[in-house]
C-alpha cells in the first residue's frame, strides 16, 4: 500500500507570476510544502504534479534535483494531471496539497492519515468546515474515488481544483472531515497568492525562530505580534471562488432583470415603500440579483417583465391554492362579472357561500366576508371586546397591519400606532401553556389569538390546552386560520388538529387569489356582528365569491388535500435529507408541515441566518424557483415541479457548503442581503 502526497503547483500564477520559485528564507517555495511533506511519517512518496508548459521546466528541473518524483501533465485539466501522478507511483492513498502552502505541518497530516486508516472514507479532509488555518489545508483519498472523480467531473471549477467534486456530491462517497483538536483557527491565512503574502509568512517564521515550526508554534507567534496577527486574517480560497463563481455563470448564467430595474426606477419616485406589499417588495429578496415584477403566471409558474420563467411557490404569499389561472376560476368570475360584481342589495352568493362554510369549517355557524387576513383578524378582536367588555388582547404570532395587532417589536413599523394602543396587546410565546396562563391570570383579556401552527408544529395537547385557558379565562379563543384554512384539511388546521376555536379567520386560498377574506364562529361569538361596526363597499363583492365557490368545487373533486401533503412531503423530505447530507442541519430546516412549509436559517460561524438564507435564495432564484423560504404547495405543482425544486436545492445546498468552507458567503453572495420586514429604525 503506498501513500503518496501530491503537490500541486506551476509557474504561471496570475497573482503571483513565478511564484513557486521565489525564495523563502533563501529556499524556493516550491521546496517547502514538499520538504514538510516528506517529514509526515504516513507519506511513502512526495511528487511534484505540474504541468507540460515550457514555462513551468525549470520548476520541473529544480525539484527533480532535490529528489523529488515529478509528474507532468494539462495544465488546465488539472484533476487529470493529479490522478496521473497518483498512477506514476502507484499510489493506494493520495493526499493533495498545493505548493503555496509552505507551511504544511506533518504532524496535521499524520494525523488525517490516522483517522483516514481508521475510517472507511473514500475523502477525508480538514477543510469542510474548516477549522485549521487557511495554508494548512490537507486533503486525502482513495485512489479509486480519484478514479471516478476523474471520469464523472466536468470541465470547469471541478477540474481545476480537483476535489470539489467529492464535497459537492457526499451522496456519491464517504466524506468526513477532521477537526482541529485546539479549536477554530480559520481566521488565520497564511497560503501565497501574493507577494504581500510571501512577505507575511516570512516575518512568520522569522518570529517562530525554528526551521520548521508546527502549528502551535505559528498560532502563538502570530499571536504574540500584533503585526502579524493583523496580516494573518484574510480571505479564504479566493482563487477558488473565483472560478466557481465564473462556471456557475457559465453553465446558469444570473436572470435578465434589465426591465424589472427601469420599472423598480421609476415605482420608487411614486411609491412610498416602492411596493403595496413589503413582503413582495425587493428588501425580500437578493437585490442586484433577483428580479423585481412578474408580469403573468400560468398553474405553477410564473414569468417576469424579462421573460425569465419560475416555478412559483411563494404563490403570491398565500393565496393562489390551485395554480395561476386555473379554467374554472376563471371561468367562473368571468361569467359573474359580465352579470355585475358590485350592486345595492345583496347577492344570493353571499348566503350560498356562508352556507358552504358552515357545512365545511367546525366551528362555523355563522360567517361575515372581508377582502383580506387584516379584516378578519381585526374583525375577531373586535367582536371579542364587544362579547367580553374587555379590552387586552394577548396575541401569539403576526395577524395584520391594525393598531390593535402592532406591538414594539416590529421596530420602525409600530411608528404611528399610539401607545395607549400598543400597551393593549401583550404578546405570548407559542407552545409555552404556563406563559399563557400566567398572562390571563395577571391580564384579563377580550381574546387569545394565534395560528394553530405556522412554523413551529404544536406540541402534545399545547392547542388543548390554549382551548382549556381561554375557557378558563373567560377569554374568546380565535384562531388566526388565513394561512392554514383550506389547506391542511377541508375545515382547516381547526378540524386537522381537533381542535375548535370560538372564533376564526380564514382567507388565503379559498378564491384561488381573489381577494376574500372569512369570520366564522360560533353564533354566541358571532352575535356581536348585529351591533359592531364591520361594514365596506366591497364585503359583498361577487367575483371574489364566485371564485371560492368554484376553488371550493375543484379542491373537493381533485382531493386538493391529499395532493398538497403528498407533494409538500416530498419538499420537506429532500431538504432535510439534503441539510444532512451537507452537514448544515444544525442552523437549517425546512420547518411546518407539508402544505405549507417554511425554510429558516439561523446563525451560523459568524453569518448572520439573513446572509445564509440570502445566498440559498439566490442560487434557487438562479436555478428557476420562485424561493421567499415559504413553500406554499398548489394543485398545480406537478411531480416535474418538484423534482425540478430538489434538484435546485441540491445546486443551492453546493454553493452553502462550499461558501461556508471558503468563508465566503459574503463573496458568493451576488447583490445585498435580505433584510427583515420588521426592523429596528
Amino acid at each position: 500500500m503506498t501513500t503518496a502526497a501530491i503537490i500541486q503547483a506551476r509557474m504561471s500564477s496570475s497573482r503571483f507570476p513565478g511564484k513557486m520559485l521565489t525564495p523563502l528564507r533563501g529556499v524556493p517555495l516550491i521546496l517547502h510544502s514538499m520538504r514538510r511533506a516528506k517529514l509526515a511519517k504516513r507519506v511513502d512518496v512526495v511528487i511534484l504534479a505540474t504541468s507540460d508548459q515550457a514555462d513551468d521546466n525549470p520548476l520541473a528541473e529544480l525539484v527533480a534535483r532535490e529528489g523529488f518524483a515529478v509528474h507532468r501533465g494539462s495544465l488546465d485539466d488539472v484533476l487529470t494531471r493529479f490522478a496521473g501522478a497518483a498512477r506514476a507511483v502507484k499510489a493506494d492513498t493520495v493526499v493533495r496539497i498545493t505548493g503555496d502552502c509552505p507551511l504544511v505541518d506533518p504532524e496535521v497530516l499524520d494525523r488525517l492519515l490516522a483517522q483516514f486508516s481508521e475510517g472507511s472514507f473514500d475523502y477525508l479532509s480538514n477543510v469542510s468546515p474548516p477549522t485549521y488555518p487557511d495554508g494548512l489545508d490537507l486533503e486525502v483519498m482513495r485512489y479509486t474515488a480519484l478514479e471516478r472523480v476523474e471520469r464523472d467531473a466536468k470541465p470547469g471549477h471541478h477540474r481545476e481544483h480537483v476535489t470539489p467534486y467529492f464535497r459537492e456530491n457526499p451522496g456519491l462517497f464517504v466524506v468526513g472531515n477532521m477537526l482541529n483538536p485546539a479549536g477554530d483557527q480559520s481566521k488565520y491565512r497564511w497560503s501565497v497568492d501574493r507577494k504581500s503574502d510571501l512577505e507575511l509568512v516570512e516575518d512568520l517564521l522569522a518570529a517562530c525562530n525554528t526551521a520548521t515550526p508546527n502549528l502551535a508554534q505559528l498560532v502563538a507567534a502570530a499571536g504574540a505580534n500584533p503585526n502579524l496577527e493583523s496580516r494573518s486574517v484574510g480571505q479564504r480560497n479566493e482563487g477558488a471562488i473565483k472560478t466557481y463563481l465564473a462556471d456557475l455563470e457559465a453553465r446558469k448564467p444570473r436572470p435578465v432583470t434589465a426591465k424589472s430595474d427601469e420599472l423598480w426606477a421609476r415605482a420608487e419616485k411614486l411609491i412610498p415603500a416602492g411596493t403595496q406589499t413589503l413582503s413582495k417588495g425587493p428588501t425580500q429578496f437578493v437585490r442586484g440579483f433577483a428580479p423585481k415584477f412578474l408580469s403573468h403566471g400560468k398553474g405553477s409558474h410564473v414569468w417576469d417583465v424579462d421573460g425569465n420563467e419560475f416555478i412559483d411557490y411563494p404563490l403570491g404569499l398565500g393565496p393562489v391554492s390551485l395554480g395561476h389561472g386555473h379554467p374554472e376560476v376563471v371561468a367562473a368570475v368571468t361569467k359573474q362579472m359580465e352579470n355585475g360584481t358590485a350592486f345595492t342589495w345583496m347577492h344570493p352568493l353571499e348566503v350560498e357561500l356562508a352556507e358552504r362554510i358552515t357545512k365545511i369549517v367546525p366551528c362555523a355557524e355563522r360567517v361575515r366576508f372581508g377582502k383580506n387576513g387584516s379584516d378578519a383578524t381585526s374583525a375577531c378582536i373586535r367582536a371579542a371586546r364587544a362579547k367580553t367588555g374587555r379590552k387586552h388582547v394577548a396575541r401569539c404570532g403576526y395577524h395584520g397591519w391594525q393598531d390593535w395587532s402592532i406591538d414594539r417589536s416590529y421596530g420602525i413599523r409600530s411608528r404611528g400606532v399610539p401607545e395607549d394602543v400598543l400597551n393593549l396587546t401583550i404578546p405570548f410565546a407559542y407552545n409555552d401553556l404556563a406563559a399563557l396562563d400566567k398572562l390571563l391570570t395577571e391580564t384579563p383579556c377580550a381574546a387569545v389569538i394565534l395560528e394553530p401552527i405556522s412554523v413551529t408544529p404544536p406540541a402534545k395537547g399545547y392547542l388543548e390546552g390554549v382551548r382549556e385557558l381561554a375557557t378558563k379565562h373567560g377569554a374568546v379563543l380565535i384562531f388566526d386560520e388565513v394561512i392554514t384554512g383550506f389547506r391542511y384539511a377541508r375545515g382547516g388546521a381547526q378540524e386537522y388538529f381537533g381542535v375548535t376555536p370560538d372564533l376564526c379567520s380564514m382567507g388565503k386560498g379559498v378564491a384561488n387569489g381573489l381577494p376574500l377574506s372569512i369570520v366564522a364562529g360560533k353564533a354566541e361569538f358571532m352575535q356581536p356582528f348585529d351591533e359592531i361596526f364591520f361594514s365596506f363597499t366591497f364585503g359583498g363583492e361577487t367575483a371574489s365569491l364566485a371564485a371560492a365557490m368554484a376553488t371550493l368545487d375543484v379542491m373537493e373533486r381533485e382531493n386538493y388535500w391529499a395532493h398538497v401533503w403528498k407533494q409538500g412531503g416530498k419538499l420537506q423530505a429532500a431538504y432535510r435529507a439534503f441539510a444532512k447530507e451537507y452537514g448544515v442541519e444544525s442552523f437549517t430546516d425546512c420547518a411546518g408541515m407539508a402544505p405549507w412549509s417554511v425554510v429558516t436559517f439561523v446563525d451560523h460561524a459568524g453569518w448572520t441566518g439573513l446572509q445564509l438564507k440570502t445566498l440559498f435564495q439566490q442560487e434557487m432564484i438562479r436555478h428557476g424557483i420562485l424561493f421567499s423560504g415559504s413553500q406554499f404547495i398548489s394543485l398545480a405543482h406537478s411531480d416535474e415541479d418538484i423534482q425540478r425544486t430538489i434538484d435546485a436545492y441540491r445546486e443551492a445546498f453546493k454553493m452553502l457548503r462550499f461558501a461556508l468552507d471558503c468563508q465566503g458567503v459574503d463573496a458568493l453572495t451576488l447583490g445585498k442581503p435580505i433584510e427583515l420586514v420588521f426592523r429596528r429604525a
